[in-house]
């Protein structure tokens, strides 16, 4: 695909260039994309970033001495957010052998067993040996689940997350998601979670092996958790996080977006983190610092209010 080709009514195409799929500035697609910048900050984002071929900008960027120096495709667009993921969104519906996945007939293991009360969508689903899913499951298309995993009832699995841009007056914008979810081995994912899939054809929201999930819990899009975590109920776990090998995250946490928690760590119960954790460190709060730090600060707290 081209800018060119693609172009709309009240662009500006500055330079033309070829892109397979679309992402965020800084994302890691192993793939030539077309991104957008809003600013100063992502351009330079974007710039950096090997995987960006195109670059969709705003008029007030037009003159950035950056994008002079580039060789990438450049876009001048009137109403960036809503350009690029209409845009998406018309590729997805226009264009689907282009721009998403190869598709596929729903594959279940002999072993599998599945309970009549679930729904198993019939295309873009694999479901490997010996995965037990009960009743009132929902696995939604563009979904793979890896052998010897439980999913208990009333989960849902694969579903859309929350992608909606504010067009002003014309409302609110909702973003397909063409993404996938991909679960390792002897996974459990306890009663009444939800897992999204991931927004971009080429990206996937991803749960490692061995690791289980208690009820009530919610993966959004774009999440990695690397295998063998522990997450208690109740916890939230924003888009596009990154939960390394090992993780514990206690009853009620909630992880923002795009916050990377090393190998090993744990997330207190009811913790809110909004900054890297790293490796093997534990922290506790809303909002979250290392764990001993905040009992230092709660004892100070207490004798203070003694006196």
């Amino acid at each position: 695909m081209r800018l060119t080709e693609i172009k709309r009514d009240g662009w500006t195409v500055v330079r033309d260039g070829s892109f397979s799929s679309l992402g965020l500035c800084g994302a890691a697609a192993g793939l030539p994309i077309l991104t957008f910048a809003g600013n100063e900050k992502f351009l330079r984002i974007a710039l950096a970033n090997a995987d960006v071929a195109a670059v969709m900008v705003p008029a007030a960027l037009a003159g950035a001495p950056a994008l002079r120096d580039t060789t990438l495709g450049v876009a001048v667009v009137p109403e960036l957010r809503r350009d690029f993921f209409e845009l998406h969104n018309r590729l997805a519906a226009d264009f689907p052998d282009a721009y998403l996945r190869p598709g596929f007939e729903t594959r279940i293991a002999p072993s599998a067993s599945i309970s009549p009360l679930a729904e198993v969508g019939a295309r873009n689903i694999e479901i490997g040996e010996n995965v037990r899913i009960e009743a009132f499951v929902s696995v939604k298309e563009n979904t793979r689940i890896g052998a010897g995993t439980i999913v208990r009832s009333g989960s849902v699995l694969g579903g859309t997350g929350l992608e909606f841009i504010r067009i002003g007056a014309d409302g609110i914008l909702p973003a397909a998601h063409c993404g996938w979810l991909t679960i390792g081995a002897d996974v459990e994912i306890q009663y009444n979670c939800s897992v999204s899939r991931s927004l971009f054809p080429w990206h996937e929201t991803v749960i490692g092996s061995e690791t289980k999930i208690e009820s009530l819990t919610h993966v959004a899009h774009g999440v990695s958790i690397g295998s063998r975590a522990l997450i208690a109920s109740g916890a939230v776990i924003g888009g596009s996080a990154r939960i390394g090998d090992g993780v514990w995250i206690g009853p009620n946490a909630t992880i923002s977006s795009e916050v990377r928690v090393g190998d090993g760590a744990r997330i207190s119960l009811g913790a809110v983190v909004a900054g890297t954790v790293k490796a093997g460190e534990t922290v506790s709060g809303n909002f979250a610092i290392p764990h001993e730090k905040f009992l230092r600060e709660q004892f100070r707290r207490m004798l203070g209010a003694g006196q």
